[in-house]
């Protein structure tokens, strides 16, 4: 008996050792392998090898990329890297578990000591005496027992513990609490107290099971929250789901309108939140107003003459003045420039949900600038590797049919590398020009359509689908398109998207987004839109580029709308003869179902365009009123008289028609049916 209840004691210290030893190992593991291998997984998604069906991905392989790669992956892959705020809080209270988790072992280990010393606990074999001996015998079978086993009279190791059973079971033989205790529990001291931990009261196995089940639910919800409130945090405030701070957001809303060119949206860069707090180091002053004079433009110059930090480093980077800045500027630059292209996305997102084309447009410029660091109005022959202000100009004159960056990438390999080494490229420089082109997108919008899915024509309020297909002309099958050459942007991996902007011309201002960022070779797209007219709908796609400037291709089709078919007042009433009625559907996805004067309704799935409803409703104690029939694809409903007759009260008719779309005449596929209201 005592055996058992020592068991059932050490139950629940099994149950949470088994939960630490369940948290507490995968933990332990992924500590391990982020310290052996740091970084690896983070590579492995910034960098893949492969796409997930297969493709391989096609990087960059000029000098500069090649460089700015390894340098991010050696960044990646340090311990000094892996081993930030967070993940130093992470060990910590991996260690604090582990130490729990030991000494619960220790805990359990000394609880089934226990229950093994008492394992067959008899007080009368211990003193070797029989069940009918007096207290007498009992006392000298101990005291004799004693003599042999004392510590101070015995120094073998298993005596003592043999000394503390002889007591024990002396105990149970002559005090009276001992002796119910031993055959109540097995145990001459009762049942197991155990102790849950430091400075935790010992609770009876009564109040075990509640307080362990409290106490291991803290434990599982307080430690994650705990590490996900310490961690998540990083000083700059509350940011958006894009990235951007909700400050600069807020300005950024109360800045932009439908006429926000890209100079304004420049200064809502530079004003941002994210360009805050940014501290000048003693050396620094006289070096940054030397470089804001040389860098800023005139008109910025008589306007404001005092200009800041981040003002300063903008204008050296789009005007290519890094040589000039000290390695602290240069660090203080990168982290600039990561922040600006998230708000310069951010800018581009906001005008998309506000369908601002312009500022929208203007926002993948600044985008354009910061990462490839470009000024307005730049030739984008400057993003050819190697060129520079004075190169572009030359390249213009000996290759003239080349002169843009199209027709530089899609000359002959021979004439291009004739024409560099004009300009004075080297060998090397050239292999890094041939190695761009490589990579260099040559998109085409293979193919553009329009049509309603499931018919074969186009009708008004049809929501219709545009399906675009993209090739990119510079992979071969089986490949995917890496990142982006950005050899002045301070990250290697900057996606190749683009965007699709879908119009049309003069039917509706609205004009609809969509980011691509799928790395395959053949793109299919498609986005809905409903038919705003009827007639010939001229619409316009066009695909620009996020990261290269110079890169926007357009197409401009047609299609025909036709009138959604209507039948005629003879065929509404000849059907409402039959006990129908019949309408037209508008097409809407969230039109609602019409109800009859009264207020009663009653609604019936239909395809688009083929449903009509003739309901009728009656309240109690108020006359039979003749049906009404609604066109439900009309704002303002016209009731059509009916010569049914009256029905009984508290009924309701539903009737529903099929039209075909040549405008025959109605046959009705339900009618009748009458159901309690």
């Amino acid at each position: 008996a005592g055996g058992g209840n020592q068991e059932d004691d050490s139950t629940q210290l099994f149950f949470l050792l088994a939960l630490l030893i369940c948290a507490v190992v995968p933990w332990s593991f992924s500590v391990a392998w982020a310290l052996l291998f740091p970084g690896r997984q983070q590579v492995q998604q910034t960098f893949p090898v492969s796409t997930e069906d297969g493709s391989k991905v096609r990087n960059c392989q000029t000098q500069a990329m090649v460089a700015k790669r390894e340098a991010q992956i050696r960044r990646m892959t340090s311990r000094r890297e892996t081993c930030s705020r967070g993940f130093v809080f992470r060990t910590v209270i991996l260690l604090l578990l582990w130490a729990w988790l030991l000494y619960i072992a220790v805990q359990l280990n000394r609880i089934l000591a226990t229950s093994s010393l008492y394992e067959n606990f008899d007080p009368y074999s211990l003193l070797e005496v029989g069940h009918s001996s007096t207290k007498s015998d009992i006392k000298k079978a101990f005291h004799k027992m004693s003599l042999k086993y004392h510590p101070d009279k015995n120094p073998e190791p298993a005596a003592a513990e043999k000394f503390i059973l002889i007591k024990k079971a002396f105990d149970s033989l002559t005090d009276p609490i001992a002796k119910r205790n031993y055959e109540m529990y097995g145990n001459p001291d009762g049942p197991t107290r155990i102790e849950l931990g430091v400075a935790l009261p010992t609770f009876t196995k009564e109040q075990q099971g509640p307080v362990l089940m409290l106490f291991v639910l803290g434990f599982i919800l307080g430690v994650p929250l705990t590490v996900l409130f310490c961690c998540m945090g990083d000083g700059e405030g509350d940011k958006c789901p894009n990235g951007v701070l909700r400050q600069t957001m807020t300005e950024l809303k109360q800045g932009m309108s439908k006429n926000t060119d890209l100079h304004a949206l420049q200064a809502l860069l530079l004003a941002a939140a994210e360009n805050a707090p940014r501290t000048t180091r003693p050396d620094e002053a006289e070096l940054l107003a030397t470089l804001a004079a040389e860098v800023r433009p005139k008109a910025l110059k008589a306007s404001s003459p005092k200009c800041s930090k981040a003002e300063v480093l903008f204008f050296v980077h789009i005007g290519r003045f890094h040589s000039k800045l000290t390695p602290e500027l240069v660090q203080d630059l990168d982290k600039l420039l990561i922040k600006w292209r998230v708000v310069a996305m951010g800018m581009a997102d906001l005008a998309v949900r506000q369908n601002l084309k312009t500022p929208f447009l203007a926002a993948l410029e600044l985008n354009r600038c910061v990462v490839q660091a470009l000024e307005h109005g730049a030739s984008p022959m400057l993003q050819a590797p190697h060129f520079d202000g004075d190169r572009a100009k030359a390249w213009r004159k000996v290759a003239k049919k080349g002169g843009d960056l199209a027709a530089f990438v899609g000359m002959p390999a021979d004439e291009r590398r004739k024409g560099l080494e004009s300009i004075g490229l080297d060998a090397q420089q050239v292999l890094d020009v041939e190695e761009f082109v490589k990579v260099f997108p040559r998109v085409s919008i293979a193919e553009v359509s329009v049509d309603v899915e499931g018919e074969d024509g186009i009708c008004k309020d049809d929501v219709a689908r545009l399906r675009v297909r993209l090739c990119r002309e510079q992979l071969a099958q089986g490949e995917a398109v890496g990142a982006a050459h950005t050899p002045f942007f301070p990250s290697a991996s900057v996606p190749e998207a683009w965007w699709l902007t879908f119009s049309i011309s003069g039917k509706s201002e609205k004009t609809r987004f969509l980011r691509v960022v799928d790395p395959a070779r053949d793109v299919k797209l498609e986005m809905k839109f409903r038919v705003p007219a009827v007639g010939k709908c001229r619409y316009t796609v066009e695909l620009t580029s996020e990261v290269y400037e110079g890169l926007t291709l357009q197409k401009t089709s047609s299609f025909q709308a036709k009138k959604a078919p209507q039948q005629s007042r003879h065929d509404v009433d000849s059907g409402d003869e039959d006990g129908s009625g019949s309408g037209d559907d508008d097409g809407d996805d969230d039109e609602g179902e019409r109800s009859s004067d009264n207020g009663s309704a009653c609604t019936a799935p239909t395809p688009k365009r083929q449903r009509t409803q003739s309901l009728q409703s009656t309240s109690p104690g108020k006359p039979a009123a003749s049906p009404r029939t609604y066109r439900t694809s009309k704002p303002s409903m016209r009731p059509v008289a009916s010569s049914r007759p009256s029905t009984p009260r508290g009924t309701v008719h539903v009737f529903i028609l099929t039209r075909p779309r040549s405008g025959a005449a109605a046959s009705p596929i339900h009618s009748g049916g009458t159901r309690s209201p």
